[in-house]
């Protein structure tokens, strides 16, 4: 599951499937029978689920993005014209 950051022991790592799976146990608590009683955690562990997937989101956007700039800028002509 994590693994540990070799630079600051306390931190653990996540790939983006265990971040998924987490994303899925938070979600799945928020509308957990357990916590009718607490509407306030069910709205927190809800919102901390789309935080974890928005993020996710995010991240999956904008590396395909510099993956395409960094294929671009790997094919680039430059035309120098009549030189």
């Amino acid at each position: 599951m994590a693994t540990d950051d070799a630079n600051h022991p306390n931190v653990k790592t996540l790939s983006v499937n265990e971040a998924q799976a987490l994303a899925d146990r938070v979600y799945s608590r928020s509308v957990s029978r357990l916590f009718d009683a607490q509407p306030e955690l069910q709205r927190d562990c809800c919102m901390a689920s789309r935080v974890i997937r928005s993020l996710l989101h995010d991240v999956d956007r904008l590396a395909s993005q510099c993956e395409d700039t960094a294929r671009i800028l790997r094919n680039l002509q430059i035309d120098v014209g009549g030189c």
